[in-house]
């Protein structure tokens, strides 16, 4: 990515300091030296932000990175690994759910409610992996950024991004993803709980 030099050039040129353009665009200082550094990439409404105060087009300053964002986003790599991920954490939680029926069926032996908690533990370190890989690609940034340069509806990515909207759906997969499980869980425990 080469949009993190030349944020830096134009910054430089401009006489400002990491701290002054930070307070322009409205984010932190810690902000502007990733995008410098290119640890992070700064979203389309800092792109638009910046494109005014260093009068140069939105193209100028995403010139170059347009190709990485299109492969990125289309990383087979990263896409398999977020599906194998996806499948574990799948599986995991279906096994988690059937195992708390051997609980029950194995009361005297606390050995296997060891079952339960790996298969649990593998959800969550999956679950984990799956949002650091989409938040280390950067990809919302970068379908944002692919729906302007290409004169796509912007805000449909943008609702994507929402905080408020992230928060509720998730809020809204996981609560139906463990009342699934509870259910899974419940079948499990009666099934095991007759067949004693």
């Amino acid at each position: 990515m080469v949009i993190g030099n030349k944020i830096k050039t134009y910054r430089q040129v401009r006489g400002f300091s990491q701290e002054e353009l930070a307070k322009k665009v409205y984010v932190s200082r810690q902000t502007v030296s990733n995008w410098e550094t290119n640890k992070r990439y700064p979203d389309i409404q800092n792109i638009l932000l910046l494109s005014v105060l260093f009068d140069v087009s939105v193209d100028e300053l995403v010139k170059g990175d347009l190709e990485a964002m299109k492969e990125k986003l289309s990383n087979r790599k990263v896409n398999a690994a977020m599906s194998v991920y996806t499948y574990m954490m799948l599986i995991a939680t279906l096994l988690g759910a059937i195992s708390m029926g051997l609980v029950v069926y194995f009361e005297n032996e606390p050995i296997v409610i060891l079952i339960p908690i790996i298969c649990f533990s593998v959800m969550f370190f999956s679950s984990i992996k799956i949002e650091r890989l989409k938040n280390r690609q950067d990809l919302k940034t970068f379908a944002e950024i692919m729906a302007f340069t290409e004169g796509k509806d912007v805000e449909a990515q943008r609702k994507k991004r929402n905080r408020s909207h992230d928060a509720m759906e998730k809020a809204m997969i996981v609560g139906g993803f463990a009342g699934i499980v509870l259910v899974m869980t419940l079948i499990s425990v009666l099934v095991f709980a007759v067949l004693k």
